[in-house]
């Protein structure tokens, strides 16, 4: 769409250019078109691109395209990005809780003698299986 405003706008001053040398005018006119423009031109800078009459109208504004900018941006700074070694396997087990039925038992203890133990649940670590990762030094 822009391009064809854009043409269309070639192509009407072309025809203009062609006409127009055969057309009087006077520097008057002139001089009031440039005032007109200039104004305009003034109020589109005053306003930093945010009213821009003649870009509106022909469909060619981009406000994103020409917002404010620094004058000096911010040094930016340059990361050098460090070799990474990725040679060490390590094997990671993987642990699971089992729990185990202890029924009821005596045991013999030097301060009490024989002792009844009576029927309970104990848990302990089991690795069941695991897997090997590869780890990385800087």
């Amino acid at each position: 769409m822009k391009r064809f405003m854009a043409l269309g706008l070639v192509l009407m001053m072309a025809a203009y250019g062609v006409i127009g040398f055969s057309a009087t005018s006077y520097a008057s006119d002139w001089d009031k078109a440039g005032k007109i423009l200039t104004g305009i031109e003034g109020v589109r800078i005053l306003t930093g691109g945010r009213f821009d009459l003649i870009g509106n109208m022909f469909g060619i504004s981009n406000q994103q395209k020409y917002g404010y900018q620094k004058s000096h941006p911010a040094p930016r700074k340059h990361h050098v990005k460090k070799r990474r070694y990725c040679s060490q396997r390590v094997w990671v087990p993987h642990y699971v809780w089992e729990r185990k039925y202890i029924p009821e038992h005596r045991e013999y203890t030097d301060e009490y003698g024989d002792v009844v133990v009576e029927g309970h649940y104990i848990k302990y670590k089991v690795e069941r299986g695991g897997e090997w990762i590869t780890t990385c030094h800087r």
